[in-house]
């Protein structure tokens, strides 16, 4: 097949040819034979490498768009895995949500009515702790009055007065206070507790006087006794108070004695445990022992600034 734009030469041997002429022409012939058949084996291989390139592209192509939906694939199923365990999380989130929403209304609620509760058993506590305390007030008040009458008195030897303790017990107040007559007795008898050891303390004596009136001269003379004696023993004699009642008066021992024996001041613990304290015509009245103790400690101070002054 002859190429393209080729010219088509004739062998033709006119007659002024010669025969070298004729020689030069087939030479010519045979040449432009063979480009033209090196022409048609350029153009067939490059045919054939246009065709094995297309072969190539498609099969790259393939293969890439193989690859590519190989890809896609996966990274789709892995997506739908990944959405499918976000999904089923955000749906255990959701519901441990509502779990401990649901959990966070009923302890709300439970907070709520224990609050009430609460509320109700404080009411009840503080209804309940003033009903106490009236009791005890009331409680404290009739043990007084029961012991209205009563005095103890303390340092006498075990032993004595065993056998008739009233008659012991009138004879000594007589003969001790130097009383007119010796005071009518209701019951007398040691407190009751274990005997003590010879070198512990005795046991004190509970008196009932029959007479109220009996019983403040007794104890209005025993207060103006220092030192009160009874068979060469010191003896003292005490108003029989409750033991709350003690101790609450106890608590101003301390006040007493920073005011014992200070000049121009005056005082009196009176029942049930209330400290009068009188100075230079001024009377003031403590309850409470610390503002007693304080009150006592500036009168002391201002006493001892006055005597420096003085000197």
């Amino acid at each position: 097949m002859p190429g393209k734009g080729k010219k088509q030469k004739t062998a033709h041997v006119g007659p002024d040819q010669t025969p070298s002429s004729r020689d030069m022409d087939a030479h010519e012939e045979s040449t432009d034979d063979e480009e033209d058949t090196s022409n048609r084996a350029v153009l067939a291989a490059i045919t054939a490498l246009k065709g094995e390139m297309a072969k190539m592209k498609d099969d790259i192509c393939a293969n890439v768009d193989r690859r590519i939906e190989r890809v896609y694939n996966d990274l789709r199923q892995e997506i739908t895995m990944a959405n499918n365990s976000v999904q089923a999380s955000i749906a255990s989130i959701e519901a441990n949500s509502q779990k401990l929403h649901d959990k966070a209304a009923d302890m709300e609620r439970a907070a709520t009515a224990h609050s009430d509760s609460i509320s109700q058993l404080e009411q009840q506590v503080a209804s309940l702790n003033s009903d106490v305390a009236t009791l005890k007030r009331k409680n404290e008040e009739l043990e007084g009055n029961s012991r209205r009458n009563n005095i103890r008195i303390t340092g006498i030897c075990e032993g004595l007065g065993m056998t008739k303790p009233r008659d012991f017990i009138a004879t000594l107040l007589k003969d001790a206070l130097a009383l007119n007559e010796q005071p009518m007795i209701d019951r007398a008898h040691r407190t009751l507790r274990q005997r003590p050891s010879p070198s512990e303390p005795p046991r004190p004596f509970v008196i009932r006087i029959h007479h109220y009136h009996v019983l403040e001269e007794i104890l209005r003379k025993a207060a103006t006794i220092k030192n009160l004696q009874y068979q060469g023993k010191t003896i003292r004699i005490f108003p029989d108070y409750p033991p709350t009642v003690v101790k609450r008066r106890a608590l101003f021992n301390r006040a007493r004695q920073v005011l014992r024996n200070q000049p121009d001041v005056r005082y009196g613990l009176l029942y049930p445990a209330r400290l009068l304290v009188t100075h230079n015509g001024s009377q003031l009245s403590f309850t409470d022992p610390q503002k007693a103790e304080e009150y006592a400690e500036r009168l002391t101070g201002s006493a001892r600034h006055q005597m420096v002054e003085a000197m």
